[in-house]
């Protein structure tokens, strides 16, 4: 009886000693002393979280977005983690969560990355069009400007990557540039203020057929170069043609390569008389200079001769139904909807000096 009374006691209180043992292992003491390594970073930076009782992390949140952790190298003084890529802007809380349930709090700022334009559409448009510009990090937007004219009428900024703006009264062409918190950011290419039109070229990597790269010779051409002096630029870079003083192949010019052999068009929907082919040249002196214009898509050639005989920079314009077929000696005019090609081709240059400075060839509607 003794022995069963001894035994008992014994086991009561291993059982006790246990129990009070368990309890110790499993007590989580609340994480303290926060504090962050930097206190303020962009999305996507390395942000290590230093405090003590720090073991046992199991989620952490910038404001109230998840961030990314490793629990392997989680620590009782600190764990690392990123600021989330879709983190909000701005003060906010980091908040550590333990597997108890316990938290602990922290300030933090996000700073806001500067302003991405990648792109907008259409290249140009009227006073009221509407403008979108595709890019990254638009929030927080303090301005969007048109050369030196504010826009005073934003329709579309609730996507991080996108904003559209309507083209105010009063302004000209010029660069976008857009404001935010974070920073500002300007357009490499210009916004065309006044008509509405399909670029083909601007020669400073805007339009379809954007570049000298983009465009080949034909004939007796001497000279094609791209550049933005002598004579001074209309707007950034030009192309500078010159043919050479003696005839040998009966002909000499530039054109676009096709976009997909021949199949791709320019995707103009206006009528032949609704839509205009223009451009900008100089001839730089050369006032003898002739160029017949042409727009071309399978076998048919559609043309008009255009005397380049004033001063300086000049828009040239020509409607579409004035183009006509068999380089201009027929009656046709050309269907817009099927044009896969442009050229310039000069007229006469064996008897006059000439040269044709071109920009920002375009077909306006």
């Amino acid at each position: 009886m003794k022995k069963s009374i001894s035994t008992s006691i014994y086991l009561f209180g291993l059982i006790v000693v246990l129990l009070t043992s368990c309890k110790k292992e499993d007590k989580v003491v609340t994480p303290s002393g926060l504090r962050s390594d930097p206190g303020m970073a962009l999305p996507g930076a390395f942000v290590t979280i230093y405090g003590t009782n720090m073991q046992d992390i199991v989620s952490i949140k910038f404001g109230n977005v998840d961030a990314a952790f490793s629990p392997i190298y989680n620590t009782e003084s600190n764990i690392f983690t990123t600021v989330p890529t879709n983190a909000l802007y701005g003060k906010q809380k980091i908040t550590i969560v333990n597997r108890s349930g316990q938290t602990a709090s922290l300030d933090f700022t996000v700073k806001q990355p500067f302003p991405i334009i990648n792109s907008f559409t259409p290249e140009s448009g009227p006073v009221g069009d509407i403008v979108t510009i595709s890019g990254n990090y638009f929030r927080n937007i303090k301005s969007v400007s048109i050369g030196g004219t504010t826009v005073t009428e934003i329709t579309d900024s609730t996507l991080v990557n996108r904003l559209s703006f309507k083209i105010p009264t009063g302004a000209s062409s010029g660069l976008l540039t857009v404001v935010t918190a974070g920073g500002s950011v300007s357009s490499t290419n210009l916004l065309s203020v006044g008509e509405r039109a399909v670029l083909i070229a601007d020669f400073d990597g805007g339009g379809i057929r954007p570049n000298g790269t983009s465009w080949y010779t034909a004939g007796d051409i001497d000279s094609r170069t791209i550049v933005n002096a002598n004579p001074a630029p209309f707007t950034g870079n030009f192309l500078k043609l010159i043919p050479k003083t003696a005839s040998t192949a009966g002909y000499a010019g530039i054109q676009n390569y096709d976009l997909s052999s021949g199949s791709q068009t320019f995707g103009i929907t206006t009528a032949a008389a609704n839509t205009t082919l223009k451009f900008e040249v100089n001839n730089n002196g050369k006032t003898g200079t002739v160029l017949q214009v042409i727009v071309a898509y399978g076998t048919g050639n559609y043309a008009k001769n255009v005397n380049i005989n004033g001063s300086g920079w000049s828009t040239v314009a020509i409607p579409l139904s004035d183009l006509k077929s068999g380089y201009g000696s027929g009656t046709d005019i050309p269907n817009p909807s099927l044009i896969t090609t442009v050229k310039f081709f000069f007229q006469g240059y064996a008897t006059a000096a000439m040269e044709a400075n071109i920009d920002n060839v375009r077909f306006a509607y």
